[in-house]
């Protein structure tokens, strides 16, 4: 049901960007959902999940999908209504890195960690 309903209003230019949650969990998600236009995120974890496993966590079957101010309250009717669960979890940024109302940096720091761990390790070789 998910991938139908996230496909459908995908197609119907609702969702304006959308990624798997399965490697990685949220946080690489939103990390990388961000790292194309330099964009970052101020979000609100839910206080009955640790944070490690609601940043982290690698489940299959989830999805976080940015939608415009404007089409919130239609997608989450549109949601409701094909019986998908969802939570709203906060806003796109102009880089800043929030997360319940700590920050963890920029993009920018996330894009040198990102992109260069691994070419950084195998210089070291």
């Amino acid at each position: 049901r998910l991938h139908t309903q996230l496909l459908m209003l995908i197609r119907e230019g609702l969702i304006t960007a959308a990624h798997d949650v399965s490697d990685g969990g949220l946080w690489t998600a939103l990390v990388e959902m961000g790292l194309p236009r330099g964009l970052g995120f101020d979000i609100i974890t839910d206080s009955e999940v640790r944070p490690d496993a609601f940043l982290f966590g690698e489940a299959q079957g989830r999805a976080v999908v940015t939608v415009a101010d404007e089409e919130q309250d239609d997608f989450l009717d549109r949601m409701r209504a094909s019986r998908v669960p969802c939570v709203l979890l906060g806003h796109v940024t102009k880089g800043k890195l929030v997360v319940d109302e700590e920050h963890f940096g920029f993009i920018e720091d996330a894009r040198t960690v990102y992109e260069g761990t691994i070419p950084s390790v195998m210089d070291e070789q």
